[in-house]
C-alpha cells in the first residue's frame, strides 16, 4: 500500500511539472506588440501618398492598407472568402511597338518616335518583337 501511494504521488507530481512545462512556455510565445501611427510620409512615385487608412508602425516596421495601396499601384486586391486569403494581382505591363522597329519598348522609352500600336509583352513576343536595349523592359 506505502509503494502504491508511492507511485501515485510520483505520477501526481510528473502530472503537475509537465502541466506548468507546458502552459508557462505557452505564454512565452504570447508577445505584446505596441503599435505606433507613422509620423512620417509615404511616397509613391515621387508624390506623398494620401489615404484615410492609418499607417502603423511596430517593432520597427512599417504597415500599409492593403487594398488602399493596392487602388495607389493599380493592383487588384482582393479578399477570396472561400479560399480565406488575400488575393494581389498585377495587371501585365503595355508596351509599345513603333511603325519602323522590331522591338517592344516601355512606353516612356526615349528612343520611340512614332507609335504603331500598343501591347502586352506576351503578345509583342508571339509576333517576334525583341526587347528594347535601351530601356530594357522585363
Amino acid at each position: 500500500m506505502k509503494n502504491k501511494n508511492k507511485i501515485h504521488i510520483k505520477s501526481l507530481i510528473i502530472g503537475i511539472i509537465i502541466g506548468v512545462t507546458l502552459f508557462s512556455g505557452a505564454t512565452v510565445f504570447a508577445a505584446n506588440y505596441q503599435a505606433l501611427t507613422a509620423t512620417f510620409p509615404v511616397y509613391i512615385n515621387g508624390e506623398q501618398w494620401q489615404t484615410d487608412s492609418e499607417i502603423l508602425v511596430i517593432e520597427g516596421r512599417t504597415y500599409l492598407p492593403l487594398r488602399a495601396l493596392g487602388d495607389a499601384l493599380s493592383v487588384d486586391v482582393d479578399w477570396n472568402q472561400e479560399l480565406f486569403r488575400v488575393e494581389i494581382n498585377k495587371p501585365e505591363e503595355i508596351y509599345a511597338i513603333t511603325e519602323t522597329g522590331d522591338k517592344y519598348h516601355r512606353v516612356n522609352c526615349p528612343t520611340m518616335k512614332k507609335v504603331k500600336e500598343y501591347m502586352t509583352k506576351t503578345e509583342a513576343e508571339n509576333l517576334g518583337y525583341d526587347p528594347c536595349g535601351l530601356c530594357q523592359p522585363k
